[in-house]
């Protein structure tokens, strides 16, 4: 029959301009289903309920406060909502289990990492220190009295963010950690009598503090407080990371909008307040989308092509998909080149003419670097794999992790091919050695190196683009030349 293109379903509620976004990342036209239709609250996918007692819904509250600082409006605000949900904890148990893990969104890492540092030291000492000028009972985190803090930023590696995931699914245990528990727990510590272990094996998390991360991927049904600092940079990073908390109907979320009163838009906003959330959808702001941009053609092509390469010839004897078979380029030259040609063409249909013909240019380099690699292992006696293969000593890879390159510079011998293993690190770390010690350097002169000299202007032009006022006199004269 006719070969066929995949059909592309997407969803999404925080999107403007689409059709520009479909065309410049799958390159296709849109169609949207179902038509638009006369009642908004009604899109066949999706139903706007009422907000009763059986959908409570989310419920946003503005707070600003004038003539504060921020992080002392911060540190109070947490202190708060902390020691709030465990009065609501020790009167209702696991009903309040969802406004005892706090989350705290920001719009800058730097923010994040001044706030986790107030939680670990005027937070807790003041939830500590609550009790009858507050009406509110102290309260104690669950990492051995301290607060339990867990993150969601870049600087925490994959393997990390996927395990504060699965904590933050942990849930609050009323025998554990109400009050009354951890009271009791004090009084036989201080008569002497022995204590009941505890059965749990992962404390969940007190507080977890966020950056746009939090935006996807995070599907953690309990959440139910988040504290927002600062009003984020668009309207869909907003709605998307509010959306986090609240998500079961049986768990209603509370989102506090703390805002900057010196910054004018965060004031802006909280003076619109009610309007703004009544209407934010209508509010979303237009992005653009630059998936074929050189940078992300450099960091990207590497596995596109392989993949393609790998696919595309999966039924295919001899071809070069099974694992051992990244050797085989020179017997697949005309079908890689094909396969480069398809390549362009689709991303010339996304992006345009000027994208497609530097990507038709770095594909032919990289084939080019796919052959330049058969060739060199050969001449070893090896065989030329996509991973690395048992026998270190027999098999030489293609592909290198870029995870992998992470602080360290390439070295001759290694696999030419750079494929990120992950979304949220597409790009390595550089590491920048300060040291008095020039031997410790990672970059030191050489001993026949010649001494930097400046550089003469030829002319009144040239000395003019350099600023100088003339070449033998004025300022830079030859007094001035040789005290530099």
């Amino acid at each position: 029959g006719r070969p066929a293109r995949p059909l592309l379903v997407a969803s999404s509620a925080t999107v403007r301009n689409v059709a520009d976004q479909v065309r410049g990342l799958y390159g296709r036209d849109v169609t949207i289903f179902p038509p638009q239709v006369l009642d908004a609250s009604d899109t066949f996918f999706s139903r706007t309920l009422p907000v009763d007692e059986a959908h409570p819904g989310r419920l946003y509250v503005g707070l600003s406060t004038t003539g504060v600082r921020l992080t002392a409006a911060e540190i109070q605000t947490t202190q708060t909502l902390m020691a709030g949900a465990q009065l609501l904890f020790d009167r209702l148990g696991a009903a309040a289990d969802p406004y005892m893990t706090l989350v705290g969104y920001f719009s800058a890492t730097r923010e994040l990492a001044g706030m986790a540092r107030y939680i670990q030291d005027d937070i807790q000492t003041g939830l500590a220190k609550s009790g009858r000028d507050s009406h509110l009972p102290r309260r104690r985190g669950t990492n051995c009295g301290a607060l339990h803090l867990g993150e969601l930023t870049s600087r925490i590696a994959s393997a990390g963010i996927t395990a504060t995931l699965d904590r933050m699914a942990l849930t609050f245990d009323p025998d554990v950690d109400s009050t009354a528990a951890r009271d009791a727990v004090a009084a036989a510590r201080r008569a002497g009598k022995p204590l009941v272990r505890c059965k749990r094996t992962a404390n969940p998390y007190d507080v977890v503090l966020a950056t746009s991360m939090l935006q996807v991927g995070v599907d953690v049904s309990r959440l139910g407080l988040m504290l927002v600092v600062g009003q984020p940079k668009n309207t869909a990073e907003y709605i998307q990371a509010t959306s986090r908390v609240g998500r079961d109907a049986a768990r209603p979320g509370l989102v506090i909008t703390l805002g900057n009163w010196a910054r004018p838009r965060d004031l802006a906003h909280y003076e619109q307040f009610r309007h703004f959330h009544e209407t934010f959808y209508a509010r979303v702001e237009p992005l653009s989308v630059t998936p074929f941009s050189v940078t992300a053609i450099d960091r990207g092509l590497d596995g596109a092509l392989v993949a393609a390469a790998r696919v595309t010839q999966a039924g295919r004897s001899g071809g070069l998909n099974p694992e051992h078979n990244a050797g085989r380029i020179a017997e697949q030259a005309e079908a890689l080149n094909r396969l480069t040609e398809d390549l362009a063409t689709r991303i010339s249909a996304a992006a345009g003419e000027e994208e497609s013909r530097y990507a038709r240019d770095r594909l032919a380099g990289r084939v080019g670097e796919w052959k330049k690699r058969q060739r060199k292992v050969a001449n070893k006696g090896g065989e030329l794999v996509y991973e690395r293969g048992a026998d270190n000593s027999r098999y030489f890879p293609l592909l290198r992790s870029a995870e992998a390159m992470s602080g360290r510079s390439p070295q001759p011998d290694e696999p030419p091919f750079v494929v990120a293993g992950s979304m949220r690190e597409v790009q390595p770390e550089i590491n920048l050695l300060v040291s008095p010690d020039p031997l410790r350097l990672a970059d030191t002169a050489l001993d026949n190196a010649p001494a930097w000299q400046r550089q003469e202007p030829k002319d009144e032009k040239e000395a003019g683009e350099l600023g100088e006022t003339g070449i033998d006199g004025g300022i830079d004269d030859g007094a001035d030349k040789e005290e530099r």
